[in-house]
């Protein structure tokens, strides 16, 4: 399957695409990598708000944080 044409520049990819975390591990192969890859909350936001959105909000749209 192919990459997402945003992972380069993705901020949560950047900072959590070689983590050990299994929860991480299994968005980015969903979501960057994988079957959702057009239902990213991050390249959504990206394209509604003309920016990058928080580094820390996961691809399926909640904050890393919480």
């Amino acid at each position: 399957m192919a990459e997402c044409e945003l992972l380069k520049r993705c901020g949560f990819f950047e900072k959590y695409g070689e983590t050990k975390d299994v929860a991480c591990r299994g968005l980015i192969k969903i979501y960057c990598r994988g079957e959702k890859m057009d239902q990213c909350k991050r390249k959504k936001y990206s394209k509604e708000n003309g920016q990058s959105p928080p580094v820390d909000m996961m691809p399926n749209g909640y904050d890393m944080a919480q």
